[in-house]
């Protein structure tokens, strides 16, 4: 029988240590997650959100939507309705605060998961280098880090909304382009997110803008081009404006004066994010050369563009007299962990290009 070599056994062990550290990081995770939620009590609108869930059917929340929601999609709400239905039997020594927010951590938890994972695999494939392969290891249990413990991510993963899911699927949907994973699985994933949040109605429009920019550089064939989009994008985007047709009149805004203020928090938090369309543009500019990366440099140019609209998508939602406070703007949070992540996809070809002296065409 032939012993692996040591090169093998070294990409093993890290490979053993990168997954432990992620499952370790996941741990610590729930565990404060848990703590967090059970001396937080509901929230008039969680309170609202899951009564209103409970007492309508799931062909009626499939059809018509969330009533009285800012967003009436209704993945989330069925999951909680399921929650309902199985409490008392089974789970009714667990903290009702705790219980229906283990619905918002468990997305949390398997959105981190998938891409951390799938990250370690792509980077184990390659071994390009064991130095490299240690630093890209790190570099996804950074991301992460980042993702399970951003202010606002670990605040609505203990709250009974539907944000930690509709954040998680867009991170998957990002992680899946980045990683140049099965268009299938991020059709899949589409549509879960528009099931889940109108916004992703923007969301999903801003990839598609982007692939389509990306695929004309790289001259593809125009009808092709389209197949592709229509295949990956359309049936996501018509189920968001199915639900955008059932948004209801909301009166949380009143008067100019009231749309005036909110407006200014809005703009000046938008702006207190300036951190957002400067690793934008460096993830473009550090990937837009090499097609193989070429995921990356879509995922940030879509989150570049949704930067830039949000003022008007802030302005839009207030105009039918419904408030978000600008921290539900969740995707902002997600710029942080995409860039180490592509830090990691990008740093064998740039190792070889500065010290290997193997310029662009070797990549492309």
């Amino acid at each position: 029988m032939l012993r692996p070599k040591k090169s093998d056994v070294f990409f093993r062990v890290i490979l053993c240590l990168g997954i432990i550290i992620i499952l370790g990081i996941a741990v610590v995770f729930v565990a404060r997650a848990i703590e967090n939620s059970r001396v937080k009590d509901f929230w008039g609108d969680e309170s609202f959100g899951l009564s209103t869930a409970v007492g309508m059917t799931y062909n009626q929340l499939l059809s018509s939507g969330v009533k009285g929601q800012g967003s009436p999609a209704p993945l989330d709400y069925l999951f909680l309705k399921f929650l309902d239905s199985v409490y008392k039997p089974f789970f009714v020594n667990i903290p009702y605060n705790v219980y229906f927010r283990i619905n918002s951590i468990f997305w949390d938890l398997t959105g981190g998961l998938l891409i951390a994972f799938l990250s370690l695999r792509v980077f184990y494939r390659r071994k390009d280098n064991k130095g490299i392969f240690v630093l890209q290891s790190a570099l996804a249990c950074l991301a992460l880090l980042i993702f399970y413990f951003t202010e606002d991510n670990m605040h609505y993963a203990v709250e009974t909304r539907p944000y930690a899911l509709w954040n998680s699927l867009w991170y998957v949907m990002l992680g899946l382009v980045m990683l140049r994973g099965v268009w299938v699985w991020s059709l899949l994933t589409g549509i879960l997110l528009a099931l889940t949040s109108l916004g992703a109605l923007v969301q999903i429009s801003a990839m598609a803008l982007s692939q389509f920019i990306f695929r004309v550089i790289d001259r593809e064939w125009l009808l092709d081009t389209w197949i592709k989009m229509m295949l990956i994008f359309l049936l996501p985007l018509l189920i968001a404006v199915y639900y955008a047709l059932h948004i209801g009149q909301f009166f949380c805004i009143k008067t100019m004066d009231v749309y005036t203020m909110y407006t200014t928090e809005f703009l000046l938090f938008w702006i207190s994010q300036w951190t957002i369309p400067v690793l934008s543009v460096a993830g473009v500019l550090l990937t837009a050369w090499n097609r193989q990366w070429r995921g990356c440099t879509v995922v940030f140019l879509t989150m570049l563009l949704l930067y830039c609209i949000s003022p008007a998508i802030n302005s839009r939602v207030m105009l039918n007299g419904f408030f978000f406070a600008p921290r539900q703007y969740l995707y902002y949070d997600l710029v942080f962990p995409l860039f180490c992540l592509m830090l990691a996809l990008v740093l064998s070809q740039y190792w070889m290009m500065v010290f290997k002296g193997q310029g662009n065409d070797k990549f492309k």
